[in-house]
């Protein structure tokens, strides 16, 4: 009777984990061994979609981009927030003010202020181009592939940051502060510290902080959809946004899927990575 009763209660449960995870990757997995058009019954041609996208420049340009981003995105992001989460670890004037002010980017909605991103480094109205002629530097915009994909990185990393320097600087303030007062009376300095007390004690934190940052940058759609669609010249698409044009815009469900599947194992490598070091 009691393992009825548990069942009754973690029911719910599975039966949405299979509604809304299991039942869509089983379709997403099964589309990307055929050729499914909208509207119409999807045929099965094996691995043709996978061969296709192997040589489809497209596809292999989205990602390159995909690697970039989360490559630059994740380490610079996490880097700059420990040294962030270190600074206000220690104790100064106002401290807890601009600890507020600081954390403000990450619950703003995202797609205003992505708008709000998109307005400000316009080409001929923004305010960021405003200030860079009047001191006399190039303008910069979302119209060349380079600067598109600075100008989305720079957004990734702002919005972002506060959440990391928050997660990390919680992992600090775990480590007791008499093995620093220790240190210091032996003479170690703050970078000694930060070297050899610092580092050991939050690299599993760190850890798993740059896994999740992996996968849920490799997910990240909204970022370059709404900055520039995939353009120009569909030269900043992500795997996550190509997939969407291949199944929303052209109507290709099967290489839509297909795409989004051949990303499959690197997510999966990566969360049992992270089972491993949480030891679940």
């Amino acid at each position: 009777m009691e393992k009825l009763y548990a069942f009754l209660f973690i029911f719910p449960f599975i039966f949405l984990f299979i509604l809304l995870i299991i039942y869509p990757l089983s379709i997403e997995i099964y589309y990307s061994f055929t050729e499914k058009k909208a509207g119409l019954e999807p045929i099965f041609i094996g691995l043709k979609n996978f061969v296709y996208l192997f040589f489809n420049k497209d596809y292999i340009r989205a990602f390159f981009n995909t690697m970039l981003y989360i490559g630059l995105g994740v380490n610079i992001k996490l880097i700059i927030a420990l040294l962030l989460a270190n600074f206000f670890n220690s104790n100064f004037k106002f401290n807890r003010v601009i600890r507020g002010l600081f954390i403000l980017p990450w619950p703003l909605p995202i797609i205003s202020s992505l708008i709000i991103f998109y307005w400000m480094f316009d080409y001929d109205w923004g305010v960021v181009n405003y200030i860079l002629s009047s001191l006399g530097l190039p303008k910069i915009g979302l119209g060349r592939y380079n600067e598109a994909m600075f100008i989305i990185l720079l957004y990734h990393i702002w919005k972002n940051l506060p959440f990391w320097t928050i997660t990390l600087l919680a992992g600090l303030q775990r480590i007791p502060i008499e093995i620093y007062e220790a240190a210091r009376i032996d003479g170690s300095d703050s970078l000694k510290m930060f070297r050899y007390i610092t580092l050991p004690l939050i690299k599993n934190l760190y850890l798993v902080c740059t896994i999740l940052s992996t996968i849920w940058t490799l997910g990240d759609f909204n970022t370059v959809w709404v900055l520039t669609k995939g353009g120009p010249a569909d030269s900043t698409h992500l795997i996550s946004t190509l997939a969407f044009r291949y199944g929303f815009e052209l109507g290709d469900l099967g290489i839509s899927s297909a795409m989004i599947v051949l990303a499959l194992p690197m997510i999966i490598t990566l969360i049992l990575i992270l089972l491993k070091f949480l030891k679940i």
